[in-house]
């Protein structure tokens, strides 16, 4: 009979890590949120027209790409610090 393959084991979440997509996230959506603010301030800069509510529209698509790219990111970035499980003592180095 055919021995299956072994499946890596999988890694543990360290505090680390998830402190680093907690920050991520807050720091993504905070910037997003500053992207508005200025975004806003620049469109009102202009008289009002039909072209505004576009300005208006470009600015918060920015900010929403901005903020989830950077929550991804985050997550993404964060798996760097995550434990590696311990294997099994009893398994032969030829097992492992």
């Amino acid at each position: 009979m055919a021995e299956r393959p072994r499946k890596k084991p999988r890694s543990r979440a360290t505090a680390a890590s998830v402190l680093v997509a907690i920050c991520g996230s807050f720091v993504s959506w905070l910037v997003g949120a500053i992207v508005v603010r200025l975004g806003l301030n620049w469109a009102d800069t202009f008289e009002y027209s039909p072209a505004s509510e576009w300005r208006y529209l470009g600015v918060a698509i920015l900010a929403l790409t901005i903020a989830t790219s950077g929550s991804i990111g985050g997550a993404r970035f964060s798996r760097r610090f995550r434990r590696e499980r311990l294997i099994s003592p009893h398994l032969t180095p030829a097992d492992q």
